[in-house]
């Protein structure tokens, strides 16, 4: 709880206490010179229950496409078993894709520029029409159809689609589209919009529930012929595998690499809850390893108008990384941090914003008088602190920091905080 005399969390609200002898080891170091790749597609998802109605109420289109900036949205393909909006070849029925095409088409109205991003939806394994499979899976002259079939019926409804994800998480649907799969599903794509004279949109994939299952993109990678313009994966809060995001990233080459569906939630912890403080934490290291490693395309699961504490953390984790780059930074426990009871701090710098996000989740170790120091430029102003606990209010405590010579903040980071820092800076 950041602020009042009565409070118990602290933080200095001046920085007059001073080792000036302390070396940068000791310090929480942000070099604003060394940039990472720029964080420009965020994409509102439709996908997730409700979304499409949220998005059309209470401003919350605006907000999401002007205010914050984002570039995009997230929309279903279905053909499943609970919407079989594709019965046949050649036939769409409408009523299943109303919800998202008003949706889209309020969107494209505030900002004209939106990307639509089409994603095949995952229901199981009924995720596919039984016209469009075999025993093996999908068929990818058939497959195919569904797909012109789908853009083609987007573009009557004045929505062409720029992104197509072909596939959504092999692991849980019957399709088995593994490389040689999409390599032709696409190739075929490609001969029918030609031929129907439509857009080709993009192609991102695998979009599989986990990084690095089956060697997928090793296996991809050569292969002949370029049919994935995007790198899209799925990378979840507790299992992190580290190791493999990189192997795929790697993989992946010079395209661009999105997290195409970011989830903020306990998987299973039976006595966490997707509004506790440790779901939080969770969710904040793993968007961090993607922006460590060079994504620079997100999309959160179930993404809502602040109200809750979860509500309010999404936002502060996600709104100051629209069109940001991440920042070069180190801390006393090192630049790289696994476990979530170590220091993690990161720094991402929008404009002229600079947002710098420090959580302690150790049980019991404080991290005392804490200096958090600009290896160049200047801090122009206030520092603006907000803290999260588990007693504190939804939208956590804030208060203003006083820097020092404009190069420098303290703050003591108590056990159980998640705390980020806001100020203007001048390079």
């Amino acid at each position: 709880m950041l602020g009042g005399m009565n409070m118990k969390i602290r933080i200095l609200i001046t920085a007059m206490v001073l080792c000036m002898n302390a070396s940068a080891y000791d310090d929480v170091v942000i070099f604003p010179e060394e940039k990472g790749v720029l964080l420009n597609r965020f994409f509102y998802d439709f996908k997730s229950p409700s979304a499409p109605w949220k998005f059309t109420r209470n401003g919350w289109a605006k907000t999401l496409l002007q205010e914050y900036g984002f570039t995009g949205i997230r929309t279903s393909i279905y053909g499943t078993g609970k919407k079989p909006a594709h019965p046949e070849p050649g036939v769409v029925l409408e009523q299943y894709y109303e919800s998202e095409t008003q949706g889209l088409k309020l969107a494209k109205k505030i900002d004209p520029d939106t990307l639509i991003f089409a994603s095949k939806k995952l229901d199981n394994t009924q995720s596919f029409p039984e016209w469009t499979k075999d025993y093996n899976g999908v068929v990818p002259e058939k497959y195919a159809i569904l797909l012109i079939d789908y853009l083609e019926y987007m573009k009557r409804e004045g929505l062409e689609v720029d992104i197509l994800g072909i596939d959504n998480e092999r692991r849980f649907n019957e399709g088995n589209i593994m490389p040689e799969t999409h390599r032709d599903i696409v190739l075929e794509l490609r001969r029918l919009t030609a031929e129907r004279g439509l857009r080709m949109p993009k192609i991102i994939g695998p979009e599989d529930y986990a990084m690095g299952r089956n060697d997928w993109m090793k296996i991809f990678s050569g292969l002949d012929g370029n049919t994935m313009d995007i790198f899209g994966g799925h990378y979840y809060t507790r299992v992190r595998p580290l190791n493999k995001l990189k192997s795929d990233l790697a993989y992946a080459g010079d395209r661009e690499k999105w997290h195409s569906e970011l989830h903020w939630d306990n998987h299973g912890d039976k006595e966490d809850s997707t509004h506790s403080m440790k779901t939080a934490v969770c969710s904040f290291i793993a968007l961090w390893d993607c922006t460590d490693n060079g994504m620079n395309g997100f999309s959160w699961w179930d993404f809502n108008p602040k109200k809750k504490r979860r509500d309010h953390l999404m936002h502060a984790a996600t709104v100051p990384l629209v069109n940001a780059r991440p920042l070069k930074m180190i801390d006393p426990d090192g630049a790289e941090t696994i476990d979530i009871t170590e220091l993690h701090t990161r720094a991402f710098l929008q404009g002229d914003k600079l947002t710098i996000y420090a959580i302690n989740f150790h049980s019991s170790k404080t991290w005392d008088n804490l200096r958090f120091k600009l290896a160049s430029g200047r801090i122009i102003g206030s520092v603006e602190g907000r803290q999260w606990t588990d007693e504190a209010p939804p939208e956590g405590q804030s208060a203003k920091i006083r820097p020092f010579a404009g190069k420098s903040f303290r703050a003591a980071l108590e056990p159980g905080t998640i705390n980020v820092f806001t100020c203007r800076v001048k390079l």
